[in-house]
């Protein structure tokens, strides 16, 4: 009972703190209010502003001849960001808590899983997710969101995730995704005014329920076949039968496969993630396009990848090679820059892929690479978070390629961090994404491989292109419009600087980053 107690503590600290951020967001308390002064026009001398002339005992007051003086405000000036800045430390506690949690301890029954694997992926979860809402906070007061909700809702997707990679069953699988899900849903459609917010969260719903669908359909036919949902159990029920499933077993795994794969936007199942990225604040887009699949490839990584390897082998090879052809050819045509870098990142998922048609022995490259594609992105979307105006519109982040025309000039820090974010994603040195894609071609080339690596090489030479144009307009191009930039939350800006300096350090360097995840590969 004692060790239950203390194996739950993260969850259950997690779920008070989610609490607790939910009834302040919702009391009357945490919403700003403005009392209204009303003096009579006629008290007013008209000749002398603000003096007050003294009126007849018979003066009628008439509040049509009132004027109104706002007093200051009560309570918080920004709920959402109060709730976020409550957020931060404590992820930054739940990161204590997962990490000196008690090991090899089963949960709920055994559909949940603490080991070595669990906690070290958690853990960076819990880290990554403070970073994010730290980013988050200062772009809430810049596009105007004032939902309580937002943060809430955050929370409980992160939530989610942490329970997915330690989860061991179908069904908890199943539901660590919807719950993500219906976060995610909310999240992106929260700018109700913008149609393009509205068509994003719709786009993301009705296709997260198609994949629901694969996935119920999936794990009811593996139920229906075999009568069994932990994982464990189906991989040393495939190793009774020489792995030769059922049609039932067999068609069940390869549903629950697509369903995964729908949710870390691999091809053909990324036609959602242009329209969704574009269309939510980009502090979600943010965050869908990273912490989703640092759960997810846990999740197949630890549980999923054994039964998806006894029965297809190699099969993932088709899914990685087709999203390397779409995330080198789709952006090409692209001048929305949230648009490029959505369809960009099939491409990197496609790179993502490449371990785990190679064997469990190139997991250690999966986790470099994730590891430099989580900074990666940290980087670039605080940039896109860097206030933006142009003439007749609010401060947003930049939108459109040619809001970076020459940015070298008149910011030479930006044009800096541009171009070490594009030379990563492109896989180029000097900056540490050249390791990342290094790793991976060398366990692609001994598992023989051979086809793979070539597509991989021709989608990066393809995807520099787009990459570069970027530096080129930053470098090159004299400005085409009269917008101008604002000035950078310092949180933002710190982060930046982190992330980029990350990048430069670990290519020189990055022994920890390749014995820790080296360190992680064998938890597995």
């Amino acid at each position: 009972m004692t060790l239950d107690v203390i194996s739950w503590m993260p969850e259950g600290f997690f779920l008070v703190t989610l609490l607790g951020l939910l009834c302040y967001g919702i009391t009357p308390g945490a919403t700003p209010f403005k009392e209204q002064l009303a003096v009579p026009m006629h008290l007013v001398n008209p000749e002398i502003s603000g003096q007050l002339s003294f009126p007849e005992e018979n003066s009628s007051f008439q509040n049509k001849n009132a004027l109104g003086e706002s007093l200051p405000a009560s309570g918080p000036g920004h709920v959402s960001a109060l709730l976020g800045a409550w957020a931060i430390p404590w992820c930054l506690l739940g990161f204590l808590l997962v990490y000196y949690c008690p090991l090899h301890t089963l949960m709920a029954g055994g559909v949940f899983l603490k080991d070595l694997f669990s906690v070290q992926l958690g853990s960076v979860l819990w880290i990554f997710a403070a970073a994010v809402l730290a980013m988050s906070v200062s772009w809430q007061k810049t596009a105007g969101i004032v939902h309580p909700e937002y943060m809430t809702l955050t929370l409980l997707a992160l939530l989610g995730q942490h329970l997915l990679i330690c989860a061991t069953d179908l069904m908890a699988m199943y539901i660590c995704l919807e719950l993500q899900s219906f976060a995610v849903v909310v999240l992106c459609s929260l700018n109700y005014r913008n149609a393009y917010s509205i068509e994003a969260g719709m786009k993301y719903f009705l296709l997260s329920a198609f994949s629901s669908c694969l996935l119920l359909l999936g794990i009811g036919l593996i139920y229906w076949d075999t009568g069994l949902t932990q994982c464990n159990h189906l991989v040393e029920l495939l190793n009774a039968t020489n792995n030769e499933p059922s049609i039932c077993l067999w068609l069940g795994i390869w549903l629950v496969s697509l369903g995964l794969l729908w949710k870390l936007t691999a091809a053909p199942l990324h036609l959602w993630v242009a329209d969704v990225y574009m269309g939510a604040w980009s502090s979600v887009t943010l965050f869908l396009s990273t912490l989703p699949k640092v759960a997810v490839l846990g999740f197949w990584v630890h549980t999923w990848h054994p039964l998806w390897s006894a029965t297809f082998g190699s099969g993932m090879t088709l899914f990685s090679a087709l999203s390397l052809c779409v995330g080198a050819l789709a952006p090409l045509a692209q001048t929305q820059l949230k648009r490029l870098l959505a369809l960009s990142s099939v491409g990197h998922m496609g790179f993502m892929l490449m371990p785990l048609s190679a064997g469990n022995e190139a997991f250690a490259a999966l986790w470099v690479y994730l590891a430099l594609y989580l900074m990666t992105n940290l980087a670039i979307w605080g940039l896109l978070m860097w206030p933006f105006g142009r003439p007749g519109q609010n401060f947003a982040g930049p939108q459109y390629i040619w809001d970076l025309s020459a940015l070298n000039q008149t910011s030479p820090a930006a044009g800096t961090a541009w171009a070490g974010v594009m030379l990563s994603l492109a896989g180029l040195p000097p900056v540490a994404g050249f390791l990342g894609k290094l790793g991976l071609f060398w366990w692609a080339l001994n598992s023989q491989l051979y086809i793979l690596v070539g597509v991989a090489l021709v989608a990066t030479l393809l995807s520099t292109i787009y990459y570069l144009k970027i530096l080129k307009v930053a470098y090159v191009d004299m400005p085409g419009n009269w917008g101008s930039y604002g000035k950078i939350p310092s949180v933002n800006a710190y982060l930046i600087s982190i992330s980029w300096g990350l990048l430069v350090l670990l290519l020189w360097h990055g022994t920890p980053l390749i014995l820790s995840s080296h360190l992680l590969a064998l938890a597995c």
